[in-house]
């Protein structure tokens, strides 16, 4: 029903027009001034999509979204024919794109060439936009709506916001094309966030620079301004001096003639051309109220004055008494000049004189200060009004350099100041309306045009190479899953390799630990010279092999990253010390002189992994000592000064065999040495120096060779280890206070053992090396029978084999703890005595309830130590 719903006329034609709608008003909050065009119009593109997946058929959704949208932002216009017209046009242009691009595109298929994206987005974006902006702004236009002056800009704005909304939101909105839809998702996922990070970009930069060009226009406007009202000032306090000149004048004569006052007079109005004329106007106390003008000049233009009686009229009767009373320059407020042969309007400046008593006259033209404004702004965006202020009730307009053009004008930046000339108080107002400036709408639109210019390519070659990325995603994801499964395959191999390691690992290590075990009892017993000499080569034999086994699982685990550093405090002189002391016998065997250097700056605690650098060091001096006959070996610490990384360089020299300098770069490689006669005449595996150099690594630091055949080698290799703290002085008198230089062993308790193990020989050799102590000794051959004996009985100690049939170890020591655990028993002590080596074993055991791991073989002497201490704790807490 729904889905029947969805694919009706009625339905589709209603969910166009909710988009529209929508999309619209959000379109809107972008419009640019006057408010008739957007940057980008989002439902452009929605519209020509929609049109291209439901059919053409349904433009009325267009027609009525769009009339709905332009109806109320247009309703301050009461005719609804205009919004009506309007949503015509944007209906033909989408219909049109529409109509085209399915004619020549033949939409939905995908669009592979280069020339069908172009022709699509070209289609979609500046053709169907020429046609809704021609239209739209020639309804404006003719419906008086726009002018002249601001029609041109209007339909860039329109024109460009159009195109983008096509370019940007008609891929956007064909994602949901069921015939196309996984070509347009992916493209859109390619093109549409680089697009619309583009765009933002670009509308990013129009703000900044639009920001950035009012600061300048606004700094610029207020420094035109203020340099206008200074000129304006500067006029009219030049017109104040004429008659403050011409007082002067009269004052330093005791009569003026017609031809001096000429003569002066004629001289200062050559320098104010606005100036109408300069009176002389004399007063008579017999006729106070006849004011008759006796000298004016030029007289040329004023002759039909020439004794008139200026005091006629009321209010410049007005005026001359205020004159006489106020001895002070007296301003008239805007006339009209009739009686001065001039249609213009103008003010009186008024000055009275007190001998010969009467007053000076100066008629100033206003239409001349007006194009003096006009001169010195030349910049039709610039308008001055001048409004006489002294009677806040009562403003009165005397100049507007903007005269009947008025009504275009639009103010953006506004100055006012005030200026007082002669009694009266005036307000100069300059404005600036930036759209009449010149070159500013050129640079507009240059701008809209290159950013639309520029989303366009943007666009087509973010199509373009997503057309070719979609044809290689298609092999790519099908190569990717061929590699998966190999992963997978892989993963498996590892998985068989690591579980192989692990089981040979344990298989050779049982027998192994007999072999060592039963040649270390054999040497404890009475033996001939030659007898013994066996044993030793058996014994020898034993610990080769032991070492190949370890090497092999060392360099397994490191490639398989299951080799973990631990993070400890570290004394280097202690461990150098240690590691050496290892090595003297080795050493003094072979008459060579083992030396060590440790630098005063590396005395202290470092946090590192002694275990792994204890490795690396013992491999190095190990080597050394076996490639060198004669001479020495030298071990050094220092500070690392060289170009290595790290902060510490160990250095360990020899005066051996040496290296061709050719090889020196194989010997880092696993199973490699420098010459295969080595192996035969040496031994080893080649794995110490691979294990080395990746242990190094993971200490971020380096190893380095320098080597000459036959005159000895340098291994040097640098670690970076965070410096703790000072060693404490007081440390060797704690441990000498707590134990003392003689002192008797404590004797061994007694300890009840059970043997877990399902071979008998591992059985006999650890009975054998407990014969001569007084512990108790019980046996079990798997987990079953263990589990079986600690319910009947207690012991305090249960060697653990892990790998048993019937029940192995890890299953019976979870199931001992449990039992414990349940009767409320404390728990015994477990150790897991076994031959698996890998660390992720060695968790596996101590997670399940073991006490400790011990990794066969296991020398005599190590597990009697272990278990003296046990017995010595126990004998402290009874």
């Amino acid at each position: 029903m729904f889905q029947r719903l969805l694919k009706t006329w009625a339905f589709q034609t209603f969910l166009i027009f909710v988009l529209y709608y929508l999309t619209g008003r959000l379109g809107l909050l972008l419009a640019l001034p006057p408010g008739y065009a957007s940057l980008v119009w989002p439902p452009f593109g929605i519209s020509i999509a929609a049109l291209l997946l439901f059919g053409i058929n349904r433009w009325p959704g267009v027609l009525v979204g769009a009339f709905l949208i332009n109806a109320r932002h247009l309703e301050t216009i009461s005719n609804l024919l205009l919004p009506l017209g309007i949503s015509v046009g944007n209906t033909l242009s989408v219909v049109i794109a529409a109509v085209l691009i399915r004619r020549f595109l033949r939409f939905p298929k995908r669009f592979y060439l280069e020339r069908e994206v172009i022709l699509f987005l070209f289609l979609a974006g500046p053709v169907a936009a020429l046609i809704s902006a021609s239209w739209g702004v020639g309804l404006l236009y003719f419906n008086h709506v726009l002018t002249p002056k601001n029609i041109s800009m209007n339909w860039i704005h329109w024109f460009v916001g159009d195109s983008i909304g096509g370019l940007i939101l008609a891929p956007l909105a064909l994602m949901f094309s069921t015939q196309s839809r996984r070509y347009w998702l992916k493209s859109v996922t390619k093109v549409l966030v680089p697009v619309c990070v583009a765009f933002a970009l670009i509308l990013s930069a129009s703000q900044y620079l639009t920001h950035s060009e009012k600061e300048k226009q606004a700094a610029e406007f207020t420094r035109k301004a203020e340099f206008t009202f200074n000129v304006l000032e500067k006029d009219f306090n030049g017109n104040i001096d004429m008659l403050v000149s011409l007082k002067s004048f009269f004052d330093s004569s005791t009569t003026v003639t017609r031809q001096e006052f000429h003569d002066f007079a004629t001289t200062l109005h050559s320098r104010r051309p606005e100036v109408q004329a300069l009176a002389w106007i004399p007063y008579d106390r017999k006729q106070p109220e006849k004011f008759q003008i006796e000298y004016i000049e030029p007289v040329s233009q004023n002759s039909q004055v020439l004794g008139y009686d200026f005091g006629n009229h009321p209010e410049r009767s007005t005026l001359l008494k205020k004159a006489l009373e106020k001895k002070r320059i007296i301003t008239s407020s805007p006339v009209e000049l009739n009686e001065f042969n001039h249609t213009s309007r103008g003010i009186y400046l008024i000055m009275a004189i007190g001998r010969p008593e009467g007053v000076l006259l100066e008629v100033v033209r206003l239409d001349g200060i007006l194009r003096d404004l006009t001169d010195v702004l030349n910049d039709p965006s610039y308008r001055v009004l001048i409004e006489d202020v002294t009677q806040a009730s009562a403003r009165e307009l005397m100049i507007d350099t903007l005269n009947d053009r008025a009504g275009e004008f639009h103010a953006d930046f506004k100055w006012s100041s005030h200026l007082e000339v002669g009694d009266r108080q005036w307000e100069v107002t300059v404005q600036q309306d930036i759209s009449l400036r010149e070159g500013s709408a050129f640079n507009a639109a240059v701008f809209l045009l290159t950013s639309l210019v520029f989303v366009f390519l943007i666009c087509a070659l973010l199509l373009t190479i997503a057309n070719r990325i979609i044809t290689v995603e298609e092999i790519v994801d099908e190569k990717t899953q061929h590699l998966i499964d190999l992963n997978v395959q892989l993963k498996k191999a590892s998985e068989t390799k690591s579980e192989f390691l692990a089981n040979m690992s344990h298989e050779i290590r049982t027998p192994l630990n007999v072999i060592v075990g039963m040649s270390d009892l054999l040497e404890e017993s009475t033996l001939n010279e030659e007898q013994k000499h066996y044993v030793d080569i058996s014994k020898k034999a034993g610990h080769n092999l032991l070492s190949i086994i370890n090497d092999i699982l060392d360099i397994s685990k490191i490639e398989a990253g299951l080799v973990t550093l631990e993070k400890t405090e570290v004394n280097l002189h202690s461990l150098v010390a240690d590691v050496t002391e290892m090595f003297e016998l080795k050493a003094r065997e072979k008459n060579l002189e083992l030396t060590v250097y440790l630098s005063e700056d590396t005395r202290g605690i470092f946090m590192g992994d002694p275990t792994r650098i204890r490795q690396v060091l013992s491999n190095l001096i190990s080597n050394s000592i076996k490639f060198t006959t004669e001479g020495f070996i030298r071990v050094e610490l220092m500070k690392n000064q060289t170009n290595m990384e790290g902060n510490l360089i160990f250095h360990v020299s020899d005066t051996g065999i040496g290296i061709p300098r050719e090889k020196i770069p194989q010997l880092f490689q696993p199973f490699t040495q420098a010459d295969s006669t080595i192996t035969r005449k040496f031994g080893g595996t080649g794995l110490g120096l691979s294990i080395s150099k990746r242990l190094v690594k993971m200490m971020n630091g380096d190893i380095t060779i320098e080597s000459e055949l036959h005159r000895g080698s340098r291994f040097s290799f640098s670690l970076d280890l965070p410096w703790l703290r000072d060693v404490q002085e007081e440390l060797l008198a704690q441990v000498t206070a707590t134990v003392p230089a003689s002192s008797s062993q404590t004797p061994q308790e007694p300890l009840s053992i059970l043997i877990v193990d399902d071979t008998d020989d591992n059985r006999l050799l650890i009975k054998a090396y407990l014969k001569n102590t007084p512990h108790r000794i019980t046996e079990a051959g798997n987990g079953q029978q263990a589990l079986d004996l600690v319910q009947k009985q207690r012991f305090d100690l249960i060697l653990m084999d892990m790998q048993m049939p019937v029940m192995d170890g890890f299953t019976a020591t979870q199931k001992i703890r449990k039992w414990e655990k349940d009767h409320k028993l404390p728990a015994a002590t477990i150790w897991a005595l076994t031959a698996f080596a890998l660390k992720n074993e060695i968790d596996r055991s101590l997670s399940v309830g073991c006490n400790m791991h011990l990794v066969k073989p296991l020398r005599k002497a190590d597990l009697l130590n272990h278990i003296q201490k046990l017995s010595e704790e126990r004998h402290q807490h009874r």
